[in-house]
């Protein structure tokens, strides 16, 4: 059974959740998810899509607001 990773700094939308997060963990199928106000979670990868144009925007701004994540230099592409 093959595992699905997502690479660490990707922005992502859980599905389930309708949150917008980086990933910061990886590992077994699941991911931790990081709002740039601090809020985190756990979802499983593959309820993850990439962001909307506006998704990315609201997260780009927030991350304006609260800083930028530590753990997402390079935002990768989902």
């Amino acid at each position: 059974m093959s595992v699905l990773r997502v690479e660490l700094g990707t922005v992502a939308v859980d599905t389930f959740s309708g949150g917008v997060g980086a990933v910061t963990e990886s590992a077994d199928g699941l991911v931790r998810l990081q709002h740039p106000n601090g809020y985190s979670w756990r979802a499983h990868a593959t309820n993850l899509r990439a962001p909307e144009p506006a998704e990315r925007r609201r997260f780009a701004a927030a991350e304006r607001e609260h800083g930028p994540l530590l753990t997402s230099p390079s935002h990768g592409e989902f």
